[in-house]
């Protein structure tokens, strides 16, 4: 598929995307973990039509690129040092680090803390492994609690109990994969409210049903989550740039 650069200026500032030629109806605008830009668009239109378009998301994409590099690379940019931010459904939180003879990890109210062996209490490397791997461990266990609520709900339309993996994913909230059996979550989808997390899972559920975007499909969602919308617009306002559906 041809791919084209090409770039607006915007208040003295050029912003660049990739363009693609699709057979679709619609543009579909997205900004990547990197900060590149592609736009997809209907095969006939012109290239003047979605230079304005991108010059009227230009605030957008700028939000987008911010929240990459601001929040999207917590981990890159945490010290994992007291009293730093993270986030966890939807919540914010502190770190304590607290120097322990075992290694562990706790959720006091507004604090997570972090115990480490005393020799490692000041590197931050091997602090953060701890916390990845309690934090994919609770991510998992959220995210199975809620696909086994929902598939309670589903199974009467032949949708089974799925394989979950979880993974850092650079551009999607989650995945299906029928023919497997499987669902696969962002790890960053943690850090949301738990009503964006039962939306993408009742969104990637009906995938097993619907393999496609389509009207049907929304209207499917609809029936088990009627503010599903509102829910998206949470995830699409305030956790911009993490990921999509």
């Amino acid at each position: 598929m041809l791919v084209l650069e090409e770039f607006v200026e915007v208040n003295g500032e050029k912003i660049y995307f990739f363009v693609q030629r699709k057979r679709i109806k619609n543009l579909n605008l997205k900004v990547n973990v990197d900060k590149t830009v592609t736009l997809s668009i209907p095969m006939r239109l012109s290239m003047n039509v979605a230079k304005d378009f991108v010059r009227k998301k230009s605030s957008w994409i700028k939000k987008q690129q911010n929240f990459y590099e601001k929040v999207l690379k917590e981990k890159e940019n945490l010290k994992f040092e007291n009293d730093e931010t993270v986030y966890l459904l939807g919540k914010k939180y502190k770190l304590e680090i607290i120097k322990n003879t075992i290694n562990d990890v706790n959720v006091k109210d507004n604090t997570i803390e972090i115990y480490v062996k005393e020799k490692y209490a000041d590197k931050a490397e091997y602090i953060s492994r701890v916390y990845d791997k309690w934090l994919r461990e609770y991510a998992l266990d959220v995210f199975e609690k809620v696909v086994i609520e929902y598939q309670k709900i589903l199974k009467d339309y032949g949708i089974k109990m799925p394989k979950i993996e979880v993974r850092k994913t650079k551009a999607i909230w989650g995945s299906c994969m029928p023919m497997r059996n499987k669902v696969t979550f962002n790890l960053n989808l943690i850090k949301t409210p738990i009503e964006c997390v039962e939306y993408v899972v009742l969104h990637e559920l009906s995938h097993f049903k619907f393999q496609n975007h389509s009207k049907n499909f929304y209207n499917f969602i609809a029936m088990f989550m009627p503010d599903w919308k509102d829910r998206k617009r949470i995830l699409d306002k305030e956790y911009i740039g993490i990921g999509r559906e």
